[in-house]
């Protein structure tokens, strides 16, 4: 506005500049998806090798062997809880430190390699998250029924909760813009 325009014309907008918005291109979402393939490969192989070192049951109890019947010699329950625990040591803080990383970039402005990378990450972080969780409720139900029970109901109702509680708020959202565009 100049200072010869009268006080009751309204200023005009002045137009800005988007900023440009990158993209992920269909090649790059084809080799992420490989390169979580192959992350989740890579951390199986290394569970089943961490699993025939380190557990003192393994010997006794072939996989083949206590997946399909449990023999006399088979202490199956101890061999369970050492492959959990096993498994505990590196599918538990790799979820972790991904949930922190995930706190932590939330509001970050990233580029389109960091974000690509960051969701590979977070998809072989998520798959070890839930294998474990899985695991854990797998070996209760086996040996600890009860136990299972209550930890799968309680498990359930905190995703359940949080599902919801993620849902309504992303519907609030959407609700208070679409107020304010009208």
């Amino acid at each position: 506005m100049s200072p010869l325009q009268p006080l009751t014309q309204a200023p005009q907008a002045i137009p800005r500049s988007l900023p440009v918005k990158e993209h992920l291109t269909v090649s790059g979402v084809f080799l992420s998806l490989l390169l979580a393939l192959t992350l989740i490969g890579l951390g199986e192989r290394g569970l089943f090798d961490i699993n025939r070192i380190y557990n003192p049951h393994y010997d006794e109890c072939s996989q083949a062997t206590f997946l399909i019947s449990w023999g006399e010699s088979c202490p199956a329950e101890q061999f369970a809880f050492q492959n959990v625990l096993l498994h505990s040591y590196v599918s538990f803080p790799l979820f972790v430190i991904f949930l922190i990383l995930m706190l932590y970039l939330r509001h970050r402005r990233l580029s389109t390699w960091q974000r690509a990378i960051f969701r590979v990450s977070s998809v072989v972080s998520i798959f070890f998250g839930i294998q474990f969780v899985a695991e854990v409720v797998t070996y209760l139900f086996q040996f600890h029924h009860l136990v299972g029970i209550y930890v799968a109901f309680g498990l359930g109702a905190i995703i359940l909760t949080s599902l919801v509680i993620s849902l309504e708020r992303r519907a609030a959202k959407k609700r208070s813009i679409g107020q304010v565009r009208r």
